[in-house]
């Protein structure tokens, strides 16, 4: 696979597992949004120097908000 096939279902990937969270209820849709959380905030910390100072706090607020769509889930179990 070329790299921008494998940028493109990383990209797919990753918004099954937050749709899939979303749905899920408990501790393994709660787990799903936990893991998008990880990948959108390495993801974030790579281009992070790259990024325009206006695209930062979008992003910020993103990874923020599932993060706690994460935590309700796991914690309401």
């Amino acid at each position: 696979m070329h790299g921008r096939s494998l940028t493109i279902l990383g990209a797919l990937i990753v918004g099954a597992m937050f749709v899939a969270g979303l749905f899920i209820h408990g501790r393994v849709g709660g787990l799903l949004l936990l893991i998008t959380t990880v990948v959108l905030a390495l993801v974030t910390s790579a281009v992070w120097p790259q990024l325009p100072a206006r695209h930062r706090t979008p992003r910020l607020v993103i990874i923020a908000v599932v993060a706690v769509l994460a935590l309700v889930k796991l914690i309401a179990g």
